[in-house]
This record gives structure tokens, C-alpha cells and sequence, in this order.
């Protein structure tokens, strides 16, 4: 699929075209880079529109070093892009603090990436690129057609349909549909554990440190998830699928952390262990602080209470704080 993709990079520091090359030659695809150091950004991007739309858009947010009337940050140009071609993914590659961008300015892209963090955002980047063209080959006509592009397992399609948006169960002619199922699979059905679980969510879920699930993944290749923008460098795995595979290679039945055990050999050095207290058999993973970049850790349900800065959702698990020392 890569080598017929095109990507259009707009940026004002024509140094990044070394890093246009780079994804170009990773990805076996083609980059064009639009360098818009002192020059008209309006023109440019009138000249732009005219053309065929690429699969994927990567945006420098600033852009202050580019002479425009109209259009003074790159969210304000990847808005207008998004007038042009509702269905195209808009990515912010920028030196600014992320943090620093208030949400209004994120909204305009579908993610941003540290400009010295591009390469290690490579799959990332591709993810994004093939979802839309899987999209788009096959456009969703209904709610089972779309469901069916994330590949879910049989018995978790229902629930699916009733946690899945409204704007996602009614806009199927909508131009900008495309965009919303991105948006919607990655702040809740890929962000949120529930359907889906990453790497500790799902080591925790078999009773396993992360150490140990690297030694017993490829037994649950059949729960990996592999739908559309699925993302080699953020792997997940149905919750459901990996019960299954469980009990398939164990024989067993029963909870999952303390079953999980016999995948390893019982080798207590991949057990998992609760993060306020040492113990085996954590339920959960919960943040270890209130702060924003709180790490999170495996726990034990009785050292960790509802987390104040998460709502409960029907059918995701819920997210929980450690317990303050007494």
C-alpha cells in the first residue's frame, strides 16, 4: 500500500525537508515538502487546493516565519485544509511544547508529534495514513460496516453499537465522517482500557510484569488487535480475546491475573506485583498521583480508589488513584 501514498508537508524551516526525505525513504512513500520560509502561505495554499488530495497532511503548527494575511499558525491553515478535504488527516509537527497549545489549536490536527520525535513516530504516522485509506475503500455504509473495519470480536459487537457516538450512528454521507471515527477510536476506544487493553493494562489483566507478557505475546497474537488504525509502535489487545486464548493454552478458568501465572512457569520474576505494596495478584492499574503526567502502575484494588478526574463509561474498566499514605 505505502508506495502509492503521497504525503504533503507544509513547513516554514526548510531544514525539516532532511526529515521529509527520512519518513519518505522509511515509509516508501512520497513527500511533498512545500517550504513556505518568507513566502506567500496564501498563494500557496490556494495553489494547493487545486491539487489531488494526498493521503495525509503534516503541518508545521507555527509557521511564523511565512508571510500570510490570513493565516497565522498552522492550525488556522490545517482548517482551511480540512474545508478542502474533509476526509484528510492533518498532523502538527512542531519544536513548540505541546502543552503550551490550548485544546482549540490541537482540535485542528489529529495528533501532534515533537519535531525531534518524528522518527520514532513513524508507525504512528502510518497508522493513521492506511486507516484512512482503508477507510475510504471501503466507506462505512452502516453502523455494522463500520464496526466491522475495527475487526472486533463476535460477542463484543453488540456493546459496541451501544457505547459507539451518535454522530457516528447517523452522518454516513458525512464528508467529515472519516475524521470522527479516527478521532472517536483514539481518545476512547483505543485510549480508555476496556474493549481494548496496551501492553501493561493487558500484562496486569494475565497476573504478568511487562518483562514476562514480552516472553508470552505471541501466544495471544489471536486477541492482538489488528483493525483499522492499528499501530505497530502502541500495540492493544481484546480483553475478551485474550480471556479466551487463556483458557485455551491453560485449560483453566477463573481470574485471569492468578491463572496467568502458568504462562510463565510460575516464575515469580515475571509475576506482576502491586506498586503500593509489593503484593502479587494486582486487579488493576491506577495513577500514582493527581499530576497530569502521572505514571501508572499495577495495583491492588484496595490501595487505589476512583480516580476524581475520570467519568465511569458503560462497559470501559473503571480508572482508579492510588490511596494517599495515612
Amino acid at each position: 500500500m505505502n508506495k502509492d501514498m503521497r504525503f504533503l508537508w507544509v513547513d516554514d524551516n526548510p531544514a525539516r525537508i532532511e526529515d521529509a526525505k527520512n519518513l519518505e525513504d522509511a515509509l516508501k512513500i512520497t513527500v511533498d515538502f512545500k517550504d513556505v520560509n518568507k513566502k506567500d502561505l496564501d498563494n500557496i495554499l490556494g495553489k494547493i487546493k487545486t491539487e489531488a488530495a494526498p493521503n495525509l497532511i503534516i503541518m508545521d503548527h507555527s509557521l511564523d516565519l511565512s508571510e500570510s494575511e490570513t493565516y497565522k499558525t498552522g492550525s488556522t491553515a490545517a482548517a482551511y485544509l480540512h474545508e478542502v478535504w474533509p476526509d484528510c488527516p492533518i498532523i502538527s509537527v512542531t519544536a513548540v511544547d505541546i502543552n503550551d497549545v490550548d485544546i482549540r489549536h490541537r482540535s485542528a490536527y489529529e495528533t501532534m508529534i515533537p519535531a525531534n520525535r518524528i522518527s520514532q513516530n513513524y508507525e504512528t504516522i502510518l497508522s493513521i495514513a492506511e486507516g484512512f485509506v482503508s477507510l475510504k475503500e471501503k466507506h462505512p455504509k452502516d453502523v455494522e460496516s463500520l464496526l466491522m473495519m475495527f475487526k472486533p470480536p463476535k460477542d463484543t459487537v453488540e456493546k459496541l453499537k451501544k457505547i459507539l457516538p451518535k454522530e457516528l450512528k447517523e452522518n454516513f454521507e458525512d464528508q467529515s465522517l472519516l475524521l470522527e471515527v479516527y478521532r472517536w477510536s483514539v481518545s476512547v476506544l483505543f485510549d480508555r482500557p476496556g474493549f481494548l487493553y496496551d501492553e501493561l493494562w493487558a500484562a496486569t489483566f494475565l497476573g504478568l510484569n511487562i518483562k514476562g507478557f514480552n516472553l508470552i505475546k505471541d501466544q495471544m497474537s489471536a486477541a492482538k488487535y489488528i483493525g483499522v488504525f492499528s499501530d505497530k509502535s502502541k500495540e492493544r489487545w481484546w480483553k475478551d480475546l485474550l480471556l479466551e486464548e487463556l483458557a485455551r493454552i491453560t485449560g483453566d478458568v477463573g481470574l485471569p491475573w492468578e491463572i496467568g501465572h502458568k504462562l510463565v512457569g510460575a516464575k515469580k520474576e515475571y509475576f506482576s506485583k502491586c506498586f503500593a505494596s509489593a503484593e502479587y495478584y494486582p486487579e488493576t492499574v491506577a495513577a500514582e498521583d493527581m499530576t497530569y503526567d502521572a505514571k501508572w502502575y499495577p495495583m491492588k484494588l484496595k490501595y487505589t480508589e476512583p480516580h476524581p478526574s475520570y467519568e465511569d463509561m458503560l462497559f470501559f474498566e473503571e480508572l482508579r488513584i492510588m490511596k494517599p499514605a495515612e
